[in-house]
């Protein structure tokens, strides 16, 4: 009986903490960022300066976002590869843009001419690009067509 109760004791604080977990963000130094993290940055935004970086704990992983002066936001993984890039309505670095398949800045070319890339975000089934107009389309992880998200 009290094997029970000490189990049933830990089975609710489990629950409890995956329900309300550790979930936190707290604000870093740039320093704190994984190093292939830092070195996109350096990499693809030289003059773009940081304004705050973030290390986002959940109760069992943990991410990174880094805020630059200018409004732009790019979100790393726990290990530090980029994972969401947000130019707010400017065009995303072409350097950045190189390392996206070249079937969709083919795509987004062909289709949408007019438009740049604003905003990229690296899913598990491959990209979704937003471009200028609010148009957003996803890619497979080879960089085929696979629709527009209205």
């Amino acid at each position: 009986m009290k094997s029970m109760k000490l189990f049933l004791a830990a089975s609710l604080v489990l629950v409890s903490i995956s329900c309300f977990g550790f979930d936190r963000d707290k604000v870093v130094t740039f320093s704190n960022l994984p190093k292939e993290s830092q070195k996109f940055i350096k990499t693809h935004f030289p003059n773009v300066k940081v304004s705050r970086v973030v290390k986002d704990i959940d109760s069992f992983t943990h991410s990174w976002e880094v805020d630059f002066v200018n409004g732009w936001e790019i979100e790393f993984t726990g290990t530090g590869k980029w994972d969401h890039i947000d130019c707010k309505g400017s065009a995303v670095p072409a350097s950045v843009l190189a390392l996206l398949p070249a079937n969709i800045l083919t795509y987004c070319k062909a289709h949408f001419p007019n438009a740049v890339i604003v905003e990229i975000d690296h899913e598990t089934y491959g990209y979704e690009v937003e471009l200028s107009g609010d148009i957003t389309i996803e890619f497979d992880k080879k960089g085929n067509f696979i629709r527009i998200d209205d």
